[in-house]
């Protein structure tokens, strides 16, 4: 029975645990207390002991303590109580918190749950079911940039549940499911590793059978991401067994963080963490009321789910075509859509040889609800049957896609290069858009279209269904002219995207500038000259001993708008010798000598100069220094007339003062 796994659970109190992640070993009997002694509870120990503890452990503000489980009340009931009381939940960011490197697992049902309630996702005739896959991949890839390392798991017992979810759900699941195994085939085929690993687990986890057990050996989870009850979930059933779920993976010492919180900012990513009850009693308690929830949604549980051994065949070609034409069949074969099946049926097989061409942004078609409901209700009858129709047409795609001769199938027609397509199987919002243009008079098909089209359905065409009467035409007629009104004012409202200058031509700063020259003429005087506009370029004021007479520049002002900028204007003289004078200093070596740190003290630079001259006219002159300066000294001992004025060299030592 689906209990004796929490009977197994209470019978062995050293699988309930104590603290944290250690499993609490074995209650020994209590010894009979002493007379006169008060019974006292050895596992929890006093209430002093016991409040001491949970300050310690730093869950003061959870109470841990709950009522006794009583059979004669709702199990959902008491479960609810059991959380709210004795489980904590914090903000954490579970990458930096549990380690980036450690491996985790994700409840791949939870998580498509939480993608089907994203609110940028469509939901018209059935919804886009490329775009809900584009969700699912893009919160993978957001936890895979940040350097997470996770897998999947699936129970298909969960498919019970799925199946009180709604059509569109269903086959959601189904389409999610089967698109990462054949991504994951064709990377096999490519030598390259899976995208993200997929483990599936016959029954659900209420069934106590041992692969989830084996799974969490093989992988070694570090925590498990699911959520307390899916997202979007309104049935009872649903709502309590996902959530009981969470209540599962405590009981497995098993961390859990929660989808539906989860927020990426940067490199961190947070999200909500369930911890669970601390005391083995409260412990116990969940379990007694799981075991009853089992048992009383048992018949719920164990209902039949059509797409097993059930569904339509696929034939051979791409998965998207073979699963849409499998889908078809079954859908005219029931006449989902009434004396309207053909019709819709030839909308349909039309938008999907549409979509192979068409990208998704293209397809984004905005259809105010304003608008959608005033179709509704002038074209009641299509509009009607086009929901009953897709619903059937989501309900048959997920037992395709359940049928596991079919997924064996699909599975062995994935090839190395070839385009998995799976994800845009259904496109609700393109067949609706179809839809209306066939009502309003019709649409003219490309040969090429027009072919794809009756591969999928034989009588598929773009003219105007039977039985379409004036008043669904005309409503039909308004909608196109909305969809194409929202079209045009969202196409005026994108901005000019920034595109680089072409480098053909002219040079780029050119282009940039634009005829600069020719603004500044009516801003300048007519005689001035801008080849001549060398501000200064030679002047070289640290040495104006060498610097020619009269190079200061003439003044010169000219006004631009408000502004009158006064410079300095070069003459041609001026330009010249300052050119010449900077060429001689080069060339007679007196940069040089600057460089060298002994700057000569007479320099002609009208007279150019090698390095090897300079160097023998600085030993020369410095040799002419010596011999004036000895020179000097010898006169002024000779005459002896100025003694004071000598220098301190050439006063007599005491040798000459005896002599």
């Amino acid at each position: 029975a689906p209990a004796d796994f929490f009977v197994f659970l209470l019978d062995k109190p050293e699988y309930i645990m104590a603290d944290g992640d250690t499993p609490m070993p074995p209650v020994p009997d209590a010894p009979p207390a002493a007379e006169g002694e008060d019974d006292e509870d050895l596992l929890s120990g006093s209430e002093e002991e016991d409040g001491e503890n949970d300050e310690e452990d730093g869950a003061g503000d959870s109470d841990d303590e709950c009522a006794e489980f009583d059979d004669s009340k709702s199990p959902e009931e008491q479960l609810l109580d059991y959380s709210y009381s004795a489980i904590k939940v914090v903000n954490c960011d579970f990458l930096g918190d549990f380690g980036a490197a450690e491996m985790f697992m994700i409840d791949g049902d939870a998580l498509i749950a939480k993608a089907l309630v994203d609110r940028l996702l469509d939901t018209t005739c059935g919804g886009q079911m490329l775009h809900l896959v584009h969700t699912v991949e893009a919160i993978l890839q957001g936890l895979k940039q940040r350097g997470a390392h996770f897998e999947l798991f699936f129970f298909e017992g969960n498919r019970t549940l799925w199946q009180k979810m709604g059509a569109r759900a269903r086959a959601a699941r189904a389409v999610v499911l089967r698109h990462f195994q054949l991504v994951n085939k064709q990377r096999e085929l490519q030598g390259q590793a899976p995208a993200v690993g997929i483990h599936l687990l016959p029954g659900g986890w209420w069934s106590g059978g041992p692969e989830f057990q084996t799974m969490v050996d093989q992988v070694g989870p570090a925590y498990m991401m699911t959520d307390f009850g899916w997202c979007g979930a309104e049935d009872k059933v649903v709502l309590s067994i996902t959530r009981s779920f969470v209540h599962f993976l405590h009981a497995n010492f098993i961390q859990v963080v929660t989808i539906c919180d989860v927020s990426i900012e940067g490199s961190r990513t947070f999200a909500s963490n369930m911890q669970p009850a601390r005391k083995p009693t409260t412990r116990a308690k969940f379990a007694q009321a799981m075991a009853q929830l089992v048992s009383n949604n048992k018949t719920a549980l164990d209902a039949p789910v059509s797409g097993g051994a059930g569904g339509a065949s696929v034939g051979p070609g791409d998965a998207a075509e073979a699963t849409f034409i499998a889908a078809l069949k079954t859908v005219t074969a029931a006449k989902a859509g009434g004396d309207k099946t053909d019709g819709l049926a030839s909308a349909l097989a039309v938008s999907a040889a549409l979509s192979k061409l068409v990208p998704l942004t293209e397809r984004a078609f905005v259809i105010t609800d304003q608008a959608l409901c005033a179709w509704k209700a002038g074209a009641a009858g299509w509009a009607t049957a086009a929901e009953d129709f897709m619903s059937a047409m989501n309900e048959a795609v997920a037992a395709v896609l359940d049928n596991e001769n079919n997924g064996t199938a699909l599975l062995g027609g994935v090839t190395k290069d070839g385009s998995i397509r799976l994800a845009d199987v259904v496109d609700g919002r393109l067949f609706l858009v179809v839809l209306v243009r066939c009502l309003a008079g019709g649409i003219k098909l490309s040969p090429e279209i027009s072919a794809a089209a009756q591969k999928l359905f034989a009588t598929a065409n773009g003219k105007k269904p039977a039985g379409a009467a004036g008043g669904d035409e005309k409503a039909s007629d308004e909608l196109v002219k909305s969809i194409q009104k929202e079209a045009q004012n969202r196409k005026a409202l994108e901005t000019i995207k920034p595109v680089l200058l072409p480098m053909e031509g002219k040079d780029l700063l050119q282009t940039v500038q634009g005829n600069l020259a020719g603004k500044m003429v009516k801003y300048e005087d007519s005689s001035f000259d801008h080849a001549k506009h060398t501000l200064g370029k030679y002047r070289d004021k640290r040495y104006k001993d060498v610097e020619p007479f009269g190079d200061e520049p003439d003044p010169f002002s000219y006004k631009v708008g408000e502004d009158i900028v006064t410079m300095k204007k070069a003459n041609k003289w001026n330009n010249a010798a300052r050119q010449a004078q900077l060429k001689a200093r080069y060339a007679s070596g007196y940069i040089d000598s600057l460089l060298l740190g002994a700057p000569v003290k007479r320099q002609v630079i009208a007279q150019p100069m090698t390095a090897e001259d300079f160097e023998r006219r600085k030993v020369e002159g410095r040799a002419r220094l010596d011999e004036e300066a000895e020179q000097a000294r010898r006169a002024a001992k000779k005459g002896g007339g100025a003694a004071a004025e000598r220098p301190e060299s050439s006063k007599p030592d005491k040798k000459d003062k005896k002599d």
